[in-house]
């Protein structure tokens, strides 16, 4: 009796046993199986990214252009119809401009005009430019998010190279670069910047600076080295394209006053 009770009880541990290291043999399963899926996630994710920037870079490069002026060279962006936006640096103190569009082609413009308190400007094309790029504000961003910026690294050589950064600082106040002189006498109102890692070359300044939903969030000005890049918000000016457009079409009508000769005329 004892033997047999003693044979059940050994029974008993074994098939606990058993089925202890079935349960763990089906949960480490489980575990496995939610590791792949995860990874597959990831990469699926990582795929539908990048397609994502193969297919939207072309689109966004449309709509940038190579600036070249008598005395240096600089990008821009199309914002509107006859509008591009560029930094006031690029345009400062010159009259007559060559613009080169990613096509190839080219137009030349003579208007330009300045924000009074920041290194924003915009130029008027007379001949009508490709659909403008969609712009947003740099409050909806995060720290560390992906960046894309398109120019003309040093000149019209590399127009339109594509870089991949992120958003390194938000934020920044770099006006006491203008008390040190670092950009000469100018003040260019650099104490709404924000700050990215996304290299960045003489002839970049004034180009867009996009996150990966194909939103223009900035224009590159300067930099303390090619991966400390400071740039705009183009919160600067979003609400303002209407009346931009405004005060280059108002320069084809002038106020009529009353003259001598006037006076004259309709003096019977």
């Amino acid at each position: 009796m004892r033997k047999r009770l003693k044979m059940n009880k050994n029974k008993g541990l074994l098939f606990i046993e058993i089925t202890v290291v079935l349960v763990v043999l089906m949960l480490a399963s489980l575990w496995v199986t939610r590791l792949v899926l995860l990874c597959d996630v990831d990469s699926a994710k990582t795929a539908v990214t990048s397609v994502t920037l193969v297919d939207l870079i072309p689109g966004i490069k449309a709509g940038v252009v190579h600036i070249s002026t008598p005395a240096w060279q600089g990008s821009g962006f199309v914002i509107g119809e006859h509008l591009i936006a560029t930094a006031r640096h690029v345009v400062e103190g010159v009259e007559d401009f060559e613009i080169i569009l990613d096509d190839g082609s080219m137009v030349s413009a003579t208007k330009a005009i300045s924000s009074k308190n920041y290194d924003v400007a915009f130029i008027w094309i007379e001949d009508s430019l490709p659909v403008p790029l969609k712009l947003g504000s740099i409050a909806e961003c995060q720290l560390g998010q992906r960046i894309i910026t398109i120019g003309s690294a040093y000149g019209k050589v590399n127009i339109n190279s594509v870089t991949l950064g992120i958003i390194s600082g938000l934020g920044r106040d770099y006006s006491e670069l203008n008390s040190a002189g670092y950009y000469g006498e100018q003040d260019y109102g650099w104490s709404v910047a924000f700050q990215t890692d996304s290299p960045g070359h003489p002839g970049n300044s004034g180009c867009p600076v996009f996150t990966s939903d194909g939103v223009v969030r900035g224009i590159l000005v300067g930099g303390f080295s090619p991966s400390l890049i400071i740039c705009m918000p183009v919160d600067l000016f979003i609400d303002d394209i209407d009346e931009i457009n405004r005060m280059f079409i108002q320069g084809k009508y002038y106020c009529e006053e009353i003259t001598d000769v006037a006076e004259e005329v309709w003096d019977y």
